[in-house]
């Protein structure tokens, strides 16, 4: 028989789920991890702590469904989105992933709405949202610049996971 996994990176813990042709769940698995609120309005996670759990929890969803991963068709990614995850060259994180739920970046979103003078929905169609991830770097610019001046990339949640 063959499967397919789907991988979901929520806010409180990555669910995996093992999924037959016809579309019958064989098995699911979750696992767990610590959300860092360091002050008021803040909300971080460990980037490292993902991709462990992510594999803790792949490795439980074969091990007790008893599927051998040559049985294995397909894999997705679905997840949390508008995190910030700065990396360095090598692909590693440089500090906590700022969540889409932190609302430290206020200032940051009425900067962005001065620069643009108006312009902003008609460009996005949207305001300028804490939670999106430009007012998360421009946080970093401005609060933890020698941060942003060793970051390679930055990614979003899910995508740590699936380049790791």
């Amino acid at each position: 028989m063959s499967y397919v996994i789907g991988v979901d990176l929520g806010t409180s813990a990555v669910k995996t789920v093992l999924v037959n042709r016809e579309g019958k769940v064989a098995f699911e698995a979750s696992e767990a991890y610590p959300l860092y609120q360091p002050k008021a309005g803040y909300s971080e996670q460990n980037p490292e702590d993902w991709v462990e759990q992510t594999i803790v929890s792949l490795r439980k969803l074969l091990e007790v469904s008893g599927v051998q991963p040559s049985e294995i068709e397909g894999l997705s990614f679905s997840g949390q989105m508008h995190g910030l995850v700065l990396v360095d060259a090598e692909g590693k994180p440089l500090r906590n992933a700022i969540l889409w739920n932190d609302t430290r970046t206020t200032a940051q979103c009425r900067r962005i709405e001065k620069v643009l003078d108006g312009k902003l929905l008609s460009i996005a169609r949207n305001r300028a949202l804490e939670g999106f991830t430009l007012p998360k770097i421009l946080w970093v610019q401005e609060n933890e610049p020698e941060l942003l001046q060793q970051a390679s990339l930055f990614l979003l949640p899910k995508t740590m996971c699936v380049i790791a």
